[in-house]
């Protein structure tokens, strides 16, 4: 750096040269969509074409034979409307993340320049300022340390790791370094917790590291959800087959001599027939459930088609603290190495109970407030409270008074405390075990080191304590004489435990054919502990660093990435490449994290998973959200996920069978000369009546036993994998045949008898056959009344048929007539046969 800038900082002419070189120092965002520009995206939809076409035609049709009644381009257009509201909804997924990076901006600096300290606008800053940090500061830029005073920041939302980054000015950095480990840096938007310090600004705005995360949030667009994908599929193919029916009707209808109105209402009945209108409202609202329910389970789901991805997952990767592990630092071993009984330090019978007391005297935590920031100081601090009560501390402290302290320095790795004890003194050290002096013999220091790698090796943070007593103490003893000739005590291993019920969670996982991943800021060994811990790292599985990664090509990454369980000291960048690259083999990947340097990886995956506690940028930039930031809430997330999916796919066995059987009804209604033997409208009503209520009922079914048992649907698959396709055929075979009696039974007596008897015959067996879709099992072994919202609407959507056809208001708007006895018990039998062939097949096991 420039020593003139050292000292007096940038002139104003500086400044005005570097803002025209680097700009402000901001984030630039995405500009948001406006209301056309999704109304735009709606209308691509083939199904939302076909029925404006549909009402367009309807409305030319009801112009010129019967002007004064409008209803059915009224209730088609309706269905549109309701679609397209639908659709935007969906679509909306408001874009906030560049919103709160801006947030983190701060305001105002404090910036040396032409000598004096300025506080001036952030946005105004610029390479090679020089900024004044200190405690409660944010740090406005990416900069060099120049020099500092126990320096301490917190940049978790960068680098993921809990603790505090101690820096240090006079730490030379690696190439290859992680953020983490970059000492001599500050970065833009850390926190300054304790200390002070002045140092040079390197890069400013979209150059910073929270700049280039936010670049990467701009470049990553989220992903189609595969939910999306197979109903834009269905929809098209629907669409194809309903354009193809209203050619069809209209050329049979020209070849049979029709009116042309005739064969146009017989076009439209077609489309009409073989697009399940309400479909999208049944998907958006059994996803609405699933939303309901994971909100109950402690999950906010951010977007609809979220719930059903979420259950396709067949990748976790997860963070490691506060997700696996309960982002708690324990003492859960204590080793004493000395016996403290013929020492002042004697105070309890407990030898493991003295040197915690010692670990207490070597610490700054008389005052809570002093240790809000330093998780090791509150991980003895609990050892303590859970050892000693506070009277019993506080009587074993009083003989010990504080005369000096030596804080905590990134360079000694230690920190001392001298106390006066009945006209003695007693230096307390503790610290890293190869930064201690102490007085020992080479087999003692032996056996020292062999303890410490023996705690190290099963990945603890291992802090040593040792101690000297003076018989007088003088100012003139130096810092360096008070920390040599140490008698050593012992050791304590601190640890983040695993949450208890991670445990069962990886193990249900991989009963869910679910890879869990750990992908943590934290060092390899700590993290492959805990993975191996919990389940997740197993035998022929292992672990990489980030600097590894970055000597893989994408390719690579991609063949081998099955291999791997455990991903540590990670980068914004390396978290993108490890998603893409199980993507790349066809993995339906979800991603946790908490900071911003976590938020492209989640846009990226498939399922972005933000904790609670984390920052507002994560939370946005994800598909939902971990009230408790537990990693057995995403298992649970999943199951219910499943269910959704499950549910669906019923709900299209459903709804699919009245469609296809509907559409095959009028084609051959049409050939054999029969005309349409059901209107549009009439149709329309059938759909909503007996098919979409009583089809979103559907979504309320509890999960099934073996749901988390089963694999996970692959990415790719189809939508009616598995058999539902046949099975769809199949009862739209069965709703046909039934059907088509109905109308040749009804033409004995009349066309409006014919009519009628179809209308109902073809709304009844749809709303029967909602019970054959409830479960593979026989409806006997299910609870009739286990899904309540099915049984009432199914009971209100027949009733509604039945006075649609009875009531003469709607039977002279509709064109229905009454029916004999006998029509009525056609009708009946002709409904439960299609219940009655399902019940059959699954006694013999053959559903």
């Amino acid at each position: 750096m420039i020593n003139k800038q050292q000292h007096n900082g940038l002139t104003q002419a500086e400044v005005r040269q570097q803002l025209e070189k680097y700009g402000y120092n901001t984030i630039k965002t995405k500009s948001k969509k406006n209301f056309m520009t999704y109304l735009k995206e709606a209308l691509k939809d083939i199904t939302i074409i076909i029925l404006i076409f549909a009402t367009i035609l309807s409305s030319y049709v009801a112009f010129q034979s019967h002007p004064d009644d409008f209803t059915e381009p009224i209730v088609i257009f309706s269905i549109v409307l309701l679609n397209i509201y639908l659709s935007i909804k969906q679509q909306k997924d408001a874009e906030k993340s560049m919103d709160e990076l801006k947030q983190m901006n701060v305001p105002t600096s404090k910036v040396l320049r032409e000598g004096e300290l300025k506080e001036i606008e952030s946005a105004k800053i610029v390479p090679e300022d020089i900024l004044q940090l200190e405690l409660g500061d944010r740090v406005p830029a990416d900069a060099q340390i120049v020099s500092c005073s126990n320096f301490f920041v917190d940049e978790s939302f960068l680098t993921g790791e809990s603790e505090p980054s101690e820096k240090d000015a006079n730490y030379h950095a690696a190439d290859d370094d992680a953020i983490g480990d970059r000492k001599d840096l500050t970065f833009s938007g850390s926190l300054v917790v304790t200390g002070n310090a002045k140092a040079v600004v390197i890069n400013t705005g979209l150059h910073t590291e929270i700049g280039k995360v936010s670049d990467l949030i701009n470049k990553e667009e989220p992903s189609m959800a595969p939910l999306q994908i197979k109903m834009q599929r269905l929809g098209k193919s629907l669409g194809i087959v309903a354009i193809l029916a209203g050619i069809f009707a209209i050329i049979v209808g020209i070849i049979k001599g029709y009116p042309l109105e005739t064969s146009i209402m017989t076009a439209i009945s077609m489309a009409v027939a073989a697009i399940p209108e309400v479909l999208p409202v049944v998907v958006t609202l059994s996803l609405a459930v699933g939303m309901n329910n994971m909100a109950m389970k402690k999950t906010i789901v951010r977007t609809p088609s979220t719930v059903e991805t979420v259950g396709g997952v067949s990748v976790i990767c997860s963070d490691k603290t506060g997700t696996i592990t309960e982002n708690k630092m324990t003492v859960k071993q204590v080793i004493p190495l000395k016996d403290l009984t013929d020492s002042l330090l004697n105070v309890t019978s407990d030898e493991k109970n003295n040197l915690l007391f010692l670990f207490y005297l070597a610490s700054s935590i008389e005052d809570p407030s002093n240790t809000g920031s330093n998780p090791t100081e509150l991980a003895i601090k609990k050892a303590l409270d859970d050892t000693f009560s506070k009277e019993e501390l506080n009587k074993f402290a009083q003989d010990f008074k504080k005369v000096y302290e030596i804080p905590f320095d990134s360079k000694r790795k230690r920190m001392t405390i001298l106390y006066e004890n009945n006209g003695q003194y007693i230096s307390v050290t503790k610290g890293a075990f190869d930064h201690l002096q102490l007085t020992a013999s080479q087999k003692e220091q032996k056996r020292y080191r062999n303890e410490q790698d023996h705690l190290a090796n099963q990945a603890y943070r291992v802090l040593g304590v040792g101690y000297q007593i003076f018989a007088n103490y003088s100012v003139d003893i130096s810092d360096d004489e008070l920390e040599s000739n140490l008698h050593f005590a012992g050791f304590v291993g601190i640890t983040d435990p695993a949450r208890k019920e991670s445990y069962q969670a990886v193990k249900v996982a991989k009963q869910a054919g679910i890879q869990p991943v750990m992908i943590t800021g934290d060092h390899l060994m700590t993290a492959e502990k805990i993975a191996e811990d919990v389940g997740i790292l197993v035998e022929g599985t292992k672990g990489m660093t980030g600097a590894e990664l970055s000597k893989l090509s994408d390719e690579e990454l991609a063949e081998n990435i099955s291999g791997y369980r455990v991903f540590a000291r990670t980068s914004p960048e390396d978290k993108i490449r490890i998603v893409k690259a199980f993507q790349n083999n066809n993995e339906v990947v979800s991603m946790t994290g908490d900071g911003v340097n976590d938020a492209p990886a989640l846009k990226a995956a498939d399922v972005g998973i933000a904790m609670g506690g984390g920052t507002e940028v994560a939370k946005e930039a994800a598909d939902m959200t971990l009230v408790d930031d537990n990693f057995a809430t995403i298992v649970q997330a999943v199951e219910e996920g499943r269910r959704v999916y499950s549910n669906i796919r019923k709900s299209l066995y459903a709804m699919l069978g009245c469609n296809i059987s509907a559409l095959t009804i009028v084609l051959i209604s049409m050939v054999v000369g029969w005309g349409a033997p059901v209107t549009a409208v009439q149709l329309l009503i059938i759909k909503v009546v007996a098919d979409g209520i009583p089809g979103f009922s559907l979504s309320v079914e509890p999960v099934e036993k073996n749901t988390m048992k089963n694999v996970p649907i692959k990415k790719n698959e189809n939508i009616f994998a598995e058999g539902l396709l046949r099975r769809i055929t199949e009862i739209s075979t069965v709703f046909t045949m039934a059907t088509l009696i109905a109308i040749f039974i009804g033409r004995t007596y009349s066309i409006e008898v014919s009519e009628t008897m179809t209308f109902v015959v073809l709304g009844w067996t749809t709303i029967i056959h909602m019970y054959n879709c409830r479960s593979e099992q026989s409806i006997f072994k299910l609870r009739f009344l286990s899904n309540t919202l099915l049984v009432t609407t199914t009971t209100v959507g027949a009733a509604i048929l039945l006075l649609l056809v009875t009531l003469p208001v709607t039977q002279n708007i509709l064109g229905f007539v009454p029916l004999n006895s006998v029509q009525w018990l056609w009708v009946i039998v002709l409904s439960i046969s299609p219940l009655a062939y399902v019940e059959v097949k699954k006694l013999f096991n053959v559903f």
